[in-house]
């Protein structure tokens, strides 16, 4: 170039300008699209902050050294994980266990190797494993309740490789959350650490740790999917108050019990199920909830909850319709009201629908069990409701949940035949299977076998929810047996009405 020349001067000038430019936005392009090195970019962290500098770095995506930030979650949780092997005898009925087995749910925290018996019965002589965690230095453990149930030892392994029997202090079923103890003094280290469920964000990082497959402290990492999933058709039943966290974290048999973290290693939820059919769609119980349970279980070894008498049902644009609802309007419907119950005794009436309870504004049939249920027996509670179109002010005095077997117990059972009326084998329904079984409003008995040479064994199958015989609503075991008995004698057809796969319908079963 020649510097006497202006205008290649000028030129050159231009051209080192548009260059410089280039590079400079190039720069920012890509900081933007995420291009820079791994050190350098960032992520969103949990919803709850560090709890302290030694997990503070995990707030980017690796740490200075280059290290993946949970291999500080691993070196925190790993030592309050705790291997869990309960010893135990459990007799079922095959065609129960055949029926919730091809449920879409199945609890998998056990994989024994199964005896079956000729008949009705089998019975599972192999321990089953789980995982817990340490959650106090003097020996308090939790775990889920199916982790443990009917075990008649349990015993607890650590990352060290020490091995203790463990006590049984309480169990939930309700909440499948259960608390055991072993006589040793854990270090600091050795405690988990307990974060906050209710702060959890969809999309936020769940990393999971426990016993999968026998593979001990395999340590897994996702997100939180969704929050607040209820109504699971899990085997047995399932628990009754479900408010799951979903995650696609890799969860399996074995992992019941183990801690679901965020990404701080603070525990935010207790492993408890999967859906076995769908890859990557674990559940786990939020640690809010859970801890609930285990104040009262450390406390008393049990778990008292309110209880109103009622059965609730969620609104359908139909039914708000019809009570006077307006579409932004949230409430549960009223469906059924007990009687010589808290409900029943604070004027609440089939029909009503329940807007407000307490000081909180009823969204949903799952928020407001779980509403009642925070409340302790022998609370004064209020309640707004909606009937015929006006709002009213209600006071109910609660009862105590595990006194209901009691408060419908004061009626003799009623004598019935010797072997099973019609040669149907029947059994209660309680409220978990009511939802998964998707009875809308009603209980009844479930039919868990029929005889070959019951005449009702082309018409009805096990599996079946009988919710009348004869134009008689048969709501419990009590009610069978006592149409059972005022009808063992009889000749003439009876109509039977049934739900199967939701649907209600009718059978003729001619004795």
């Amino acid at each position: 170039m020649n510097p006497s020349n202006p205008a290649m001067l000028r030129n050159f000038l231009i051209a080192a300008s548009i260059a410089v430019s280039g590079l400079i936005v190039g720069v920012l392009f890509t900081s933007q699209m995420h291009w820079t090195t791994p050190s350098e970019a960032q992520f969103v962290s949990g919803a709850a902050g560090p709890v302290n500098a030694e997990l503070s770095s995990t707030s980017a995506f690796m740490t200075e050294s280059g290290e993946s930030p949970f291999v500080a979650v691993a070196d925190r949780v790993g030592p309050t994980v705790v291997n869990i092997t309960s010893d135990r005898v459990i007799t079922r009925s095959n065609s129960m266990d055949e029926f919730f087995e091809n449920s879409p749910f199945w609890e998998f925290f056990q994989h024994p190797q199964i005896d079956r018996e000729q008949g009705k019965k089998r019975e599972w002589h192999s321990p089953a494993t789980g995982s817990g965690m340490i959650i106090s230095r003097d020996g308090f453990i939790l775990t889920n309740n199916h982790v443990i149930d009917e075990a008649e030892k349990v015993t607890v392994k650590t990352l060290n490789g020490h091995e203790y029997e463990a006590e049984i202090i309480g169990k939930d079923p309700e909440t499948d959350i259960a608390l055991i103890k072993v006589s040793h003094t854990f270090g600091a280290e050795e405690v988990a650490l307990i974060g906050n469920s209710d702060q959890l964000r969809i999309g936020d990082w769940a990393v999971a740790m426990g016993n999968p497959l026998g593979l001990e402290w395999t340590l897994t990492v996702g997100v939180v999917s969704a929050k607040g999933r209820s109504n699971l058709s899990i085997a047995g039943g399932g628990p009754s108050y479900q408010d799951f966290i979903q995650t696609d974290a890799s969860i399996n048999f074995g992992n019941s019990g183990g801690p679901l973290c965020n990404i701080h290693g603070e525990v935010v939820g207790v492993n408890s199920a999967i859906n076995p059919s769908g890859q990557g769609i674990g559940f786990a119980i939020p640690i809010n909830m859970a801890m609930k349970v285990v104040t009262q279980l450390r406390e008393t070894g049990t778990v008292a909850r309110g209880y109103l008498g009622m059965l609730p049902r969620e609104l359908t644009p139909e039914l708000r319709s019809a009570v006077g609802l307006g579409e932004d309007e949230n409430g549960v419907f009223v469906e059924r009201v007990d009687p010589k119950t808290p409900a029943a005794q604070g004027g609440l009436e089939a029909g009503d629908v329940i807007v407000r309870f307490g000081l909180k504004d009823v969204k949903d049939v799952q928020e407001f069990r779980m509403a009642v249920a925070d409340y302790p027996p022998g609370s004064s509670v209020d309640a707004m409701i909606v009937r015929n179109g006006e709002k009213k002010k209600l006071n109910f005095v609660l009862g105590n949940r595990a006194e209901l077997a009691s408060l419908f117990g004061q009626q003799p059972e009623a004598e019935v035949p010797s072997g099973n009326w019609l040669g149907i084998e029947v059994g209660p329904v309680n409220e978990a299977m009511a939802r998964a079984l998707r009875l809308d409003g009603t209980y009844g008995v479930i039919i868990n076998n029929i005889e070959e040479d019951s005449p009702a064994v082309e018409k009805l199958k096990e599996g079946d929810v009988i919710i009348e015989i004869d134009r008689v609503a048969v709501d419990d075991l009590n009610d069978f047996k006592r149409i059972a008995a005022d009808h063992h004698n009889s000749k003439k057809a009876m109509l039977f009405r049934i739900v199967r796969d939701g649907t209600k319908t009718f059978e003729a079963i001619e004795p």
